[in-house]
């Protein structure tokens, strides 16, 4: 349980990763840079959440529970978001929240805007969300497939979350917050990371296959809803038609690593 939870924070340590990285170099704003990250980090999340986590489940227990997994986890993921940008247009119709939650402020990294304190409580719940279905499928590839496959999970993980990382730390620092309580902030989803991480390797022990097979799309699912409706939109708009070829080579680099591991 401890190498899970390990395995979870590592994966969503690219947060405090991208946020350093933004202070330090503000030029990783620019939307080409961050449409580019965004691409590759795309085609690795759908070569994890196929190779790494539907096969698996397939493989396990078949198809019925596998799409019944896939489905809850599409339309659990999806109400969480909707209502949580309900809420942020409620309280802030016409910012950034306008159009929906992360999104929104990483399109805003080429010409950063500020997000006031209600947005940035609305984006540390979005990225709360996001860090749980993913941390949730490292745990259990840890009981479902070999180290190596949920090595090559966590690394497609990390680097799909440093562009959202540079995008909403662009954000919050012109919105006046400091890097300490951004630094505070990333640091409580790490923790959060490696907390469902142990829970989605504990939840496997002594589960039948389809129970397995269920859980495990879940989280299949919701990644797939984060890669389509969050991270291909921005990388489109950023990088135009060289946003295929880099998410080809962020799918191909994940399932490198799965398949030089053995997975």
């Amino acid at each position: 349980m401890l190498e899970a939870a390990l395995f979870g924070a590592i994966a969503q340590s690219a947060l405090v990763l991208g946020a350093l990285l933004v202070w330090k170099f503000p030029q990783l704003k620019k939307p080409a840079i961050v449409g580019g990250l965004m691409a590759f980090g795309a085609g690795a999340v759908i070569s994890a959440v196929s190779i790494d986590l539907v096969s698996i489940s397939y493989e396990e227990a078949g198809e019925m529970p596998t799409a019944l997994g896939i489905a809850i986890g599409c339309g659990a993921y999806f109400t969480i978001i909707k209502l949580l940008e309900r809420r942020g247009e409620e309280e802030q119709p016409h910012e950034l929240l306008e159009e929906g939650g992360l999104t929104s402020v990483t399109e805003a990294a080429g010409d950063v805007q500020g997000a006031t304190k209600k947005e940035a409580r609305n984006l540390t719940v979005g990225m709360v969300i996001d860090g749980v279905p993913e941390s949730i499928a490292v745990g259990l590839t840890l009981h479902t497939a070999s180290i190596g496959v949920s090595g090559a999970l966590v690394g497609s993980i990390f680097i799909a979350a440093i562009p959202e990382a540079i995008g909403i730390a662009a954000a919050l620092l012109a919105g006046g917050i400091a890097l300490g309580s951004i630094l505070l902030r990333f640091s409580f989803i790490v923790i959060i990371g490696g907390v469902f991480s142990a829970i989605g390797y504990t939840l496997l022990v002594g589960a039948s296959d389809s129970s397995q097979a269920i859980i495990q799309s879940i989280a299949a699912g919701a990644l797939l809803v984060v890669v389509i409706n969050e991270m291909i939109p921005i990388a489109v708009r950023n990088v135009k038609g060289w946003a295929g070829i880099i998410g080809a080579a962020g799918f191909v680099f994940s399932a490198f690593l799965t398949w030089a591991s053995g997975g």
